[in-house]
């Protein structure tokens, strides 16, 4: 068993498992639990078909330094993305995700739409689909680009993180069935900041090794990056509680796009969702393989110290813009 690989994709499943169980749970407990069980299962199968199809094809037909390239950098921005949202519920600059309040909100909303509960019910079976497909895509994409690629065989990496994930289903699915509650005790928000260090560690790592960076330390620069990655959050959380210690500010509702946009946006936000980060990323991949080309340095592994400098400075630069506007707006108030 890989642990280094099964232990991020465990707790990335649980995550994800928790949010969907939310769902499943308030659509069984208001309309009927046929509906809300047979859509979990669908949407479960349907990630399992897409894990097996495109699994298969980055085995067969994806080289291993383009894959690495191409992962890694996801595997950053999907970090970032959950380090950012980690970082703002510390702080209080956004609200933490509470299980219970969700529930309750979804069997008022549920309730409210009188729907006959002897009945199977199309609608409680595509929201409880929809709610298992979408947390569960999450999980797909890291299963898929954690098991590819930190893995010297792909399919017995793609096989430990699809275990991973189908161990979180049982363990979420068992706590589900005995507790019939929200799992509100979970420290979810603790979950997301971990497994953040852990994608953006290993991306880093991964897409280095793409650009053809090498690493002083060989594998265990991964334990030098989670300590600085984990440094430097705890660094943000300091700095931006003292910018703002008044954490009671709205979040701003979301702006109506036509149906093609909106598409390509949630694309961006699925995996990035931060302009910020994601020109940073930009600018520092192409600086990367600039330097890389000309080889304006005598080691190579100088590049990987570039890198990581572009990262940490795209993520500082994400957190302060995100952080001065609710400052500034309490302010005035």
């Amino acid at each position: 068993m890989l642990w280094s690989l099964f232990l991020p994709a465990f707790l990335a499943s649980i995550v994800e498992f928790v949010e969907a169980l939310t769902i499943v749970l308030a659509i069984g407990t208001s309309i009927n639990w046929k509906s809300s069980l047979w859509g979990a299962v669908a949407g479960f199968a349907t990630l399992a078909v897409l894990v097996a199809m495109f699994g298969s094809a980055v085995i067969l037909f994806i080289p291993i330094d383009i894959l690495r390239i191409v992962i890694g950098v996801i595997l950053v921005l999907f970090g970032l993305q959950w380090l950012e949202k980690a970082i703002l519920r510390y702080t209080g600059l956004k609200a933490k995700h509470d299980e219970a309040r969700i529930f309750d909100s979804r069997i008022r909303e549920l309730d409210a739409m009188h729907i006959d509960r002897d009945r199977f019910s199309k609608f409680g079976f595509l929201a409880s689909f929809k709610s298992v497909f979408l947390e569960g895509l999450e999980v797909a994409v890291i299963v898929i680009t954690f098991g590819s690629t930190g893995a010297a065989d792909r399919f017995q990496g793609i096989l430990t993180t699809s275990i991973a994930a189908l161990a979180a289903l049982i363990v979420v699915m068992a706590l589900g069935v005995l507790v019939r509650k929200p799992l509100s005790s979970i420290p979810e928000n603790t979950f997301k900041f971990i497994v953040g260090i852990m994608l953006v560690t290993f991306g880093t790592f991964w897409s280095g090794e793409g650009f053809g960076i090498e690493w002083p330390l060989s594998d265990l620069t991964l334990v030098v990056l989670g300590a600085f990655y984990l440094l430097l959050c705890l660094l943000l959380i300091g700095w931006i509680s003292r910018r703002r210690p008044n954490p009671n500010v709205k979040e701003q509702n979301p702006q109506t796009y036509p149906i093609p946009l909106r598409i390509l946006l949630e694309l961006f936000d699925f995996f990035c969702g931060d302009w910020t980060v994601f020109t940073g990323m930009a600018i520092t991949a192409v600086a990367v393989l600039f330097l890389k080309n000309i080889n304006p340095f005598e080691n190579a592994s100088l590049l990987g110290t570039l890198m990581v400098a572009g990262i940490a400075v795209s993520l500082w630069a994400a957190m302060g813009r995100r952080s001065r506007p609710l400052k500034a707006k309490h302010e005035t108030h």
